[in-house]
């Protein structure tokens, strides 16, 4: 008797499987897409130099509270894959590979299909799949003084682009000598709306400035989960390894 693919949601909850369960998991799927592009804005955020207390607060708040980080899974277990067996008298090891290739082709082929079907019988949502945004690649361009394209700029470039307009900074200052605002803005806004997060956060009065206060204040270790420090000697009695910006997360 053939095996089915188990099957796992994990994430903040998991629920046990089923058609009526179904539902929701696009949703999910949309929160893991905007949990992605907002840690890339906050990794932006730190290149940039910027510290944690000059973030707008709905992003400290967020980056602050590791519930709002859960990233979900549905994980598919396919059947074990059993290769044919070698016969090493009267086959050659390429011969076997070819056979073996095709064995695994098959079954690859035939886990994905009942994956699908799953999606048709109603078991499962579709998830609409997103492609990832692709960068300037090496080239040099050959035209100095152009204005920026925002197609052609590197996704690293649009997250900070993105960071600094949350940070309220002029899409002129933004733009620099050789950009485009307008096209800046559109491509920054592109990206905050990927976040989830409201373009219009921009258009608030901002808060009257005050004098700077170090403490307290968030510090990030590579291994350890953040932490606030209420004084100087709370952040000397931490150690070594802890800084003052989030370190690059990991891709």
């Amino acid at each position: 008797m053939e095996s089915k693919p188990g099957r796992r949601l994990t994430g903040k909850a998991a629920p046990e499987r089923g058609a009526r369960d179904a539902v929701g998991e696009a949703t999910v799927a949309e929160k893991n897409r905007q949990r992605a592009a907002r840690l890339r804005i906050i990794e932006a955020f730190s290149r940039l130099g910027m510290l944690c207390d000059e973030w707008p607060d709905f992003v400290r708040e967020y980056y602050a509270d590791p519930g709002q980080r859960t990233q979900y899974h549905h994980i598919t277990y396919p059947s074990p894959f059993q290769p044919p067996a070698f016969d090493r008298l009267n086959q050659s090891p390429e011969d076997w590979a070819k056979e073996a290739d095709r064995a695994w082709e098959l079954h690859r082929k035939k886990f994905l299909e009942q994956c699908t079907y799953w999606v048709k019988a109603g078991g499962d949502e579709e998830i609409e799949q997103v492609k990832p945004t692709r960068g300037t690649g090496s080239r040099k361009s050959t035209q100095v003084e152009r204005p920026i394209r925002g197609a052609n700029t590197s996704i690293q470039q649009r997250n900070e682009w993105a960071a600094k307009y949350l940070a309220k900074i002029p899409l002129q200052e933004i733009a620099g000598e050789h950009a485009d605002a307008s096209t800046v803005g559109r491509a920054a806004r592109e990206i905050v709306r990927s976040a989830g997060w409201n373009t219009k956060s921009r258009l608030e009065k901002p808060a009257p400035s005050t004098t700077h206060q170090e403490f307290p204040k968030y510090k990030y270790h590579r291994t350890q989960p953040e932490l606030i420090v209420q004084d100087r000697e709370a952040e000397l009695a931490l150690g070594d390894g802890w800084e003052n910006t989030p370190p690059a997360l990991a891709k």
